[in-house]
């Protein structure tokens, strides 16, 4: 069994994501599979409250967000695969662009189409998970149009980012470049108008079809119940400390961490273990699995002391 233990569901598109990373830097990987919606009692003892999908589960410490999955790939000696030529900084920038001017956008058109198809009670999580407890159907739908134009531009900047290279940053991929092949899966595959779309930006998919390809190659699956007892059994390997120049706040005091956006999130509470300037580290107990580290980003997080 790899280090690296995979908490997803097979058609989540973030779980898709960190597993297209995963084969593109060639790392072994573990699979288990969690529900499509909360509740999720095998999963969220050992996170602290945090409920997105996918979890990266390493012993005791457990990687919440896939931007923070990222760097605990590169920590763990992928930095060059997923950063070449000490790129990190750019890397992340375009990154969290993909995410925040693209997949947004592809999110919103996906959740709205597929209204009166998907199960109803799926929307109604995904819909208070992205947009809030007060969404409105009839405002989705009416806004879609508007969207579509947004997302096709965002496309159109994208694509001209790939003119003249085989990847965003040259000739090797990066975990930019892995934001956008997850991006093109999500929307071939969930949305009747995206492989249109996506036609009309050849490399976007080609950058897909390099890359998403054996996305679903790993390690035999172990159970729920069996990384419960690996991460029982371990202790948290991550260090500790007040790495962050603007933190007033101090080791082993209790914090609580909220997403950013206003969403059905539950908040994630526990003892400070580490901060800096880009990850937060937290203390979690519970009697399923005695004591882990659960760590998340700092951006797109709002961390105060409780």
């Amino acid at each position: 069994m790899s280090a690296f233990i995979l908490h997803h569901y097979w058609p989540s598109p973030f779980a898709h994501k960190v597993r297209i990373a995963l084969n593109m830097i060639g790392a072994p990987w573990t699979s288990v599979e969690i529900p499509r919606v909360p509740p999720k009692p095998l999963l969220m003892p050992m996170t602290a409250g945090y409920r997105r999908t996918p979890v990266m589960q390493v012993g005791a410490d457990i990687h919440c967000d896939t931007q923070n999955i990222a760097r605990a790939l590169g920590e763990a000696g992928y930095e060059d695969r997923l950063f070449p030529d000490s790129s990190r900084g750019q890397v992340m920038a375009l990154s969290n662009w993909i995410d925040q001017a693209l997949v947004e956008l592809a999110i919103r058109t996906v959740i709205t189409t597929a209204i009166g198809t998907a199960p109803p009670e799926f929307i109604k999580d995904r819909g208070d998970l992205y947009f809030g407890p007060n969404w409105n159907e009839a405002k989705l739908k009416a806004d879609l149009p508007a969207v579509i134009l947004q997302l096709s531009a965002q496309l159109d900047h994208a694509e001209a980012a790939l003119s003249g290279k085989t990847f965003l940053m040259g000739d090797a991929p990066s975990w930019a470049d892995v934001g956008l092949a997850f991006l093109a899966w999500l929307l071939r595959g969930r949305w009747d108008g995206g492989a249109a779309l996506l036609a009309r930006h050849p490399s976007i998919e080609r950058v897909e079809a390099t890359l998403a390809s054996n996305a679903s190659d790993h390690d035999p699956t172990i159970t729920a119940e069996d990384a419960l007892a690996i991460a029982r059994k371990a202790a948290p390997a991550s260090p500790t400390g007040i790495h962050h120049p603007a933190s007033e706040l101090t080791v082993g005091q209790k914090v609580v961490i909220r997403h950013k956006t206003q969403s059905s999130d539950p908040d994630i509470t526990g003892k400070l273990r580490y901060i800096d300037l880009t990850r937060v580290s937290i203390d979690h107990e519970s009697v399923e699995i005695g004591s882990v580290a659960v760590h998340l980003p700092v951006a797109g997080y709002s961390i105060t002391a409780d």
